[in-house]
Order: structure tokens, then sequence, then C-alpha cells
């Protein structure tokens, strides 16, 4: 789900809380990483691990969302599952590193 306004933090932990897998994808318009890395994040999440909710958010137009989220680089990931913080990546990060790390904890929740 992309969300094209302004998320606040409450409305991020209902958000959260009514979500058993949650995957928060924090990008820029002019990233270049951001938008190439995107459609693959979107792919993966859809074919590999598709009872987790994708939220796409601008980081600019939810700065103080990604700041109360200790997010400050782009593209910045973060993983929930039951509500607790799982993964964080911010900046570069690969698919296969993604997939390795979700795959385990996805598989023993809704293996």
């Amino acid at each position: 789900m992309e969300v094209s306004e302004k998320l606040g933090l409450d409305q991020f932990e209902v958000l959260l809380k009514a979500k058993p897998a949650l995957m928060v994808y924090f990008f820029q318009e002019k990233c270049g990483v951001c938008t190439g890395l995107f459609p693959k994040v979107q792919e993966m999440v859809s074919m590999e691990f598709p009872e987790m909710e994708l939220l796409v958010l601008d980081a600019h137009q939810n700065r103080e969302l990604a700041a109360q989220l200790r997010m400050m680089a782009v593209p910045g990931i973060l993983v929930y599952f039951e509500g607790k913080e799982f993964l964080r990546a911010n900046g570069l990060v690969t698919l296969g590193e993604l997939k390795a790390k979700i795959s385990r904890f996805y598989g023993l929740m809704f293996g």
C-alpha cells in the first residue's frame, strides 16, 4: 500500500498492530537507488512473502515519522513481525540479503 499523504506515528502504530507482517519502504523521488530497487522489492514481497503488507512512504513527506523510527537514509527498509521490529536496512541492500533474513521467520509464522 502506498500512502500518498503524511502518516503520523499514531496511525503507523495502528497499522503495525493490524498487520502480522509489515515491510516499510522509505524512498525519495530523486533517489536512483530507491526507484531502481523498489520494483524488485515489490515483486519479491508479492512472490515470496504474500502475507506481508508492503507500506511505501515518501521519506521527505514523512520525515517526522522517519525520524521517530530512526530511519535516516534512503532507501530505508523496516520489517516488522507481530508489531516488533525484525529487520532494518538503510541505504544499499541486496535482494538476496533481504530474502534470506526474512524467509526463516516468515516461514515460521506463515509456513
